[in-house]
């Protein structure tokens, strides 16, 4: 490869696909039980959440949300790439909510995702 190409390799690879969030899996969230898991066992497995909340009863709700995206490979194609900007999207966001004592009450897991712009290529391909 040439030096002068290096950047251009090093931008396609960069743009390739963003993520921003924690991704709380579902076999994570296995490890926490209702009535036993606290605050500091959720945050010390899974980090800072992406926001908290304390309720007027006392309780706290902890909020990890999560998503991705990668571009279609066709946005990179030149000249016509433009056209075909999009991509898959995934996302979830995961709720722990804690009694006034700081133990886990209930966790739940939403997750959604997405395609935008348009592809040649099939689904499988991606």
């Amino acid at each position: 490869m040439r030096p002068r190409h290096a950047p251009i390799v090093l931008c396609i690879m960069l743009a390739a696909c963003a993520s921003t969030g924690v991704d709380v899996r579902p076999e994570q969230m296995s490890n926490f039980l209702p009535g036993f898991s606290t605050i500091d066992d959720v945050t010390t497995q899974l980090g800072t959440p992406t926001s908290q909340v304390t309720l007027k009863s006392g309780s706290t709700v902890l909020i990890y949300s999560f998503a991705t995206s990668r571009p279609h490979p066709e946005s990179f194609i030149p000249f016509i790439g433009p056209l075909f900007a999009g991509g898959n999207v995934r996302s979830s966001t995961v709720l722990f909510e804690f009694d006034e004592n700081g133990v886990l009450s209930s966790l739940r897991r939403a997750t959604s995702s997405g395609t935008s712009g348009w592809s040649v290529l099939p689904v499988e391909a991606m």
